[in-house]
């Protein structure tokens, strides 16, 4: 069994008795304090994400155009000063990664999930398209939360919404992953001390991967290997707005025939109005409609289970049925975000 990488910060997370799991390959924190409070650090002040197993590449500018044919986005055309999530499509139009890509003036900064790192490598290197791998010798954090900017405005420049910028050693952009304001913050490992210094003052409190899961899913977000896969398209995971790119890309025709057709599975989210939670691998039906719940957990503001479900094909009625321990326990398909 290969061993398991660690991120530049990890003897930090263990000095502050972080609970470590593996996670895509790597020993992350799963929490410090207890889930439930991260995720609530984050919805009424700020918490901070160590997201430095992440692949980041830096990718030539010069070879935008060719970047351009394998996602579903148009990354040529927006801003210099850019965040742009997209997504790289395969030929059958399935979804090899979901990704951010940080645009600027001379290079691009390509933000992978960490269990696709290696095959999106691969992807590029098939396609001709060079690049650094920046993952080993920087580190990514994400500080997000309600009072997030107000916290970082003291050390940072802010940018706009998904506009990304570079300054005082530190590369960033103005997204994250939990439904919040906040900035995701590079920088190299020897400056990585400096920035921890800066959240420690500041009260911004470290979350894991447990808070990090359970935000993301209350803010309708999809999470590569549940939501998206090889096996799922951008049209099938209602990510039908990440298809920008009016030229030719990778998968095109079989995308624009889902469009066109509305031939495909769909993913839905759901709420359960019950205690019982409907987790990953549920089987459930609607109206004779069978799917598959892909993420499920209660969400700590709203107080009841909510998920996602990918079924066969759209189902008409708003009413599921959940296979939970031998018993059938009903609830509704939503066509809204889970929080407003």
């Amino acid at each position: 069994m290969p061993k398991s990488k660690k991120t530049h910060l990890f003897d930090f997370h263990k000095q502050q008795n972080a609970k470590i799991i593996n996670f895509a390959g790597w020993d992350m924190p799963f929490s410090y304090d207890g889930t439930l409070k991260e995720h609530h650090y984050v919805r009424e002040n700020a918490g901070y994400f160590d997201v430095s197993h992440m692949g980041r590449l830096k990718l030539d500018y010069s070879q935008i155009t060719e970047i351009n044919e394998l996602i579903c986005s148009e990354l040529n055309n927006i801003d210099n000063t850019k965040a742009l999530y997209s997504i790289f499509i395969n030929d059958n139009g399935g979804s090899i990664d979901d990704v951010i890509f940080w645009k600027f003036q001379d290079e691009l900064i390509l933000i992978c999930n960490a269990s696709n790192t290696e095959k999106i490598k691969v992807h590029l290197d098939s396609n001709n398209i060079t690049y650094d791998d920046l993952t080993e010798s920087s580190i990514l954090i994400a500080i997000q939360g309600k009072n997030a900017i107000d916290l970082l405005s003291s050390e940072f420049e802010i940018p706009e919404k998904f506009s990304t910028m570079k300054k005082n050693k530190y590369t960033y952009a103005r997204t994250g992953y939990t439904g919040e304001d906040g900035l995701e913050v590079m920088c190299s490992n020897e400056d990585a001390e400096k920035l921890m210094h800066f959240l420690k003052e500041n009260d911004i409190k470290p979350c894991g991967l447990g808070a990090r899961d359970t935000l993301r899913l209350e803010a309708s977000l999809p999470l590569y290997g549940f939501e998206l896969s090889d096996n799922i398209s951008p049209v099938e995971a209602g990510l039908k707005w990440t298809i920008t790119n009016q030229n030719e890309y990778k998968g095109k025709e079989i995308i624009e025939t889902q469009i066109q057709t509305k031939k495909h599975k769909s993913l839905r989210k759901f709420k359960i109005d019950a205690r019982q939670i409907a987790r990953t691998d549920t089987l459930c039906a609607s109206n004779g409609i069978n799917g598959l719940v892909t993420s499920g957990n209660i969400s700590p503001i709203l107080g009841h289970p909510i998920g996602f479900i990918i079924f066969e094909t759209n189902p008409v009625t708003d009413l599921v049925e959940f296979q939970i321990r031998g018993n059938l326990i009903e609830g509704k398909l939503l066509n809204k975000r889970f929080l407003n």
